[in-house]
């Protein structure tokens, strides 16, 4: 299924989420998901992207050290659920009650599942496995020679995984082993030089170097047509998946399909796109979208940059997918470009500036494959590519998403739903669920049609004409990340006509403060203001804050 008119997604956890919900009750997060499905269809959440669903070694896992593909809680909870809890919190997404039956007026909300197939986590395995250290900086730099940690060594990784026939075998019997991965950077213990020594940290990464004897290739090398960060960037983290291997290949396709299959998937989050080869990320999503029946199937990747602008590498990545092979996919990106600039005006303190904020990003350059966030567990607090936004720039943040024209939006659990979850910093996300659930009335019902945009230093406004079957009137938006009340002149397509004041959204420390129907600070525009006949007026905003504003005689249901 494609993308929804006007959708929007929630990714449904982070990465601080405790695997019971002190905070809503001492639930686990399925749980919650079914729980919170009628509310999340009323705001109009269409689409909902789970973390990743298998089991993973360490119980604690948010899910990218994925250890058993095939056991979703089957046998021992996930860090999220069971199984079981996994079906009911889905069918409810999809409209079912727990029997099976369709709940009559009940919305269907897609599921998004988070696919992690760059690398795994096993056990350790009984065989050493030839390698040589490779400079983490430079990957092409691998540590030949017989000097200080050069030369060729032995070494054993947790590179095992060998399912119990009683168990996921059940599934499939597919065995892990070292010669299915080219690297590691942890290694148990390591021979070198005759002489076997403890394992050590994770100084290096240790690049495979041959596949078993009479195996064609006999060599191993680092993947082609993926990100050259750091020389190759095949290697990302824990075991790292050799798909020069056909086994490989075909077991994770294998997986997907029967993913989707017992799981009743929608779309997917593709974790750690830029260390994939990108061909054969065109393979799987082809592969998942015809042998699961998903053919429209929306996929989204992680393709991380981690720079306020977008680099031709993202472009190539999704036209190497899109255009090119025997049978091209359609995807998005996640637009971090974006994130990241809302991450520097947050940071400055009033001091940034809104002019062309989504210029060199994907919601201006390629807004078709945009997938627009303000923050998620790549970014939030505490993170390796910790970018957070702070508290009081996110409902700007929020509305520039949300009630703009380009992109598909998506909303983080932590700032819906808030947390105070212990971290090493104690910092708290506010819940924003009053506001937010504003902007999403807004979003489906009035941030529809043409849209004009305006901006200067700390004033960013555009107006959504309407003027389409499904929009009740016009909409003027106005962001202020200035220090003072100030007002934009935007033109509304609406001569001589009043627009009334609907809501005005500020961060304060006490939590988001939504002001309705009348802003005194706006003076003699407090409740509301004329078009002139040219259809222009100037609209206020209060500082740090965003104002929305509706044309006479609509209003939001």
């Amino acid at each position: 299924m494609e993308k929804p008119v006007n959708g929007v997604m929630m990714q449904f956890y982070h990465w601080h989420l405790h695997e019971n919900l002190y905070h809503k009750g001492a639930r686990n997060l399925w749980e919650f998901l079914e729980e919170q499905v009628p509310y999340l269809g009323k705001l109009g959440i269409t689409a909902v992207w789970l973390p990743p669903v298998s089991k993973c070694k360490n119980t604690n896992d948010v899910g990218y050290g994925v250890y058993d593909y095939y056991n979703l809680g089957e046998w021992g909870n996930t860090k999220y659920g069971s199984k079981q809890q996994l079906h009911h919190a889905i069918n409810a997404l999809h409209g079912y009650d727990r029997l099976g039956n369709k709940i009559p007026g009940a919305p269907y909300i897609q599921v998004y599942a988070d696919i992690v197939i760059n690398h795994k986590d096993g056990d350790l395995d009984d065989s050493t496995w030839q390698a040589v250290r490779v400079e983490k900086e430079n990957r092409n730099r691998a540590r030949f020679g017989n000097g200080f940690e050069e030369g060729i060594v032995e070494v054993k990784g947790y590179t095992k995984f060998a399912p119990d026939k009683n168990q996921s075998g059940k599934y499939s019997m597919f065995e892990w082993h070292a010669r299915h991965f080219d690297g590691i950077d942890w290694t148990e213990t390591y021979q070198e030089k005759g002489h076997e020594k403890d394992g050590n940290n994770s100084k290096y990464i240790y690049r495979f170097l041959f596949n078993e004897e009479n195996y064609q290739p006999q060599q191993k090398s680092w993947d082609e047509w993926l990100s050259l960060e750091k020389g190759n960037y095949d290697y990302l983290t824990f075991a790292d998946f050799d798909y020069d291997r056909y086994e490989v290949r075909e077991e994770l396709k294998k997986w997907g399909q029967w993913l989707t299959e017992t799981l009743g998937i929608d779309g997917y989050r593709i974790d750690a796109a830029k260390h994939i080869n990108f061909d054969y990320l065109r393979e799987w999503i082809g592969h998942i979208r015809h042998f699961g029946k998903k053919t429209g199937a929306f996929t989204v990747a992680e393709y991380l940059t981690g720079n306020n602008y977008v680099k031709q590498e993202v472009h190539d990545f999704i036209d190497r997918i899109s255009r090119y092979g025997e049978y091209p996919q359609e995807l998005s990106v996640f637009d971090f470009p974006l994130h990241q600039k809302f991450h520097e005006i947050s940071k400055a303190n009033g001091n940034g500036s809104l002019i062309a904020i989504d210029h060199s990003t994907m919601m201006n350059q390629r807004p078709m494959n945009a997938v627009t966030f303000v923050e998620n567990h790549d970014t939030q607090y505490e993170r390796h590519h910790e970018s957070a936004v702070e508290s009081w720039f996110k409902p700007l943040a929020y509305s520039f998403i949300l009630l703009r024209r380009n992109g598909y939006p998506c909303i983080f659990f932590d700032d819906f739903y808030g947390s105070n979850v212990a971290s090493k910093s104690n910092h708290v996300h506010l819940p924003g669920e009053e506001y937010l659930g504003l902007l999403l009335k807004l979003r489906q019902q009035f941030a529809l049609g043409e849209e004009r945009y305006y901006d200067s230093e700390h004033l960013a406004g555009w107006v959504r004409m309407g003027f389409v079957p499904t929009a009740k009137g016009a909409m003027a938006v106005v962001l202020n990340n200035g220090e003072h009340v100030s007002a934009i002149s935007m033109n509304t397509g609406r001569f001589n006509k009043r627009f009334y004041m609907l809501a005005t959204i500020k961060h304060t420390p006490g939590g988001y403060l939504v002001v309705y129907n009348r802003y005194d600070a706006y003076g003699n525009n407090a409740e509301g203001l004329f078009t002139d006949h040219n259809g222009i007026a100037g609209f206020p905003c209060d500082a740090k804050a965003v104002s929305l504003w509706l044309e006479d005689g609509v209003g939001i249901s």
